[in-house]
């Protein structure tokens, strides 16, 4: 397998976890050790991202169904280094409301392959906003 496909087959396991809220099955993409920048949360780096990456996603899966969509718009591999971009979509739905709440994510991730296996080790995530043109006044005097 080479080795954008394997990222592909990790970000498939990645949206599957959520999916199924399997909180074991999202920190095996993940680096033992890694970098989360998500939007919202604090910042955790090195041992303490999977504890807290676990804790944040038991209380979401306890809460709500979630589903991920998954938009990958590139994969660039270099060696045993590779980062890809793109969007998650994730439409919560409450369990004991039934409310539902949709929210497009922007990512950048950066990948190390460790062993022979590719895993994330660095994460940043941003909500994505609606288009919004400038005003035209603006717009003109940047030209």
């Amino acid at each position: 397998m080479n080795d954008e496909y394997a990222i592909l087959a990790a970000k498939t396991e990645y949206r599957e976890a959520y999916n199924n809220a399997n909180v074991d099955r999202l920190l095996a993409v993940f680096a033992p050790e890694f970098t989360d920048w998500s939007e919202g949360e604090p910042s955790f780096d090195g041992k303490d991202s999977q504890l807290a990456l676990r804790l944040r996603t038991e209380k979401l899966f306890q809460c709500f169904n979630v589903q991920m969509q998954v938009t990958i718009i590139a994969v660039i591999v270099k060696g045993d280094f590779a980062y890809d971009c793109g969007s998650h979509k994730i439409r919560l739905t409450n369990k004991n409301t039934g409310e539902t709440a949709e929210t497009r994510y922007r990512y950048f991730e950066t990948w190390e392959k460790q062993s022979g296996t590719w895993k994330i080790d660095y994460i940043i995530t941003n909500k994505a906003l609606p288009p919004r043109m400038l005003p035209e006044s603006t717009s003109r005097s940047l030209l």
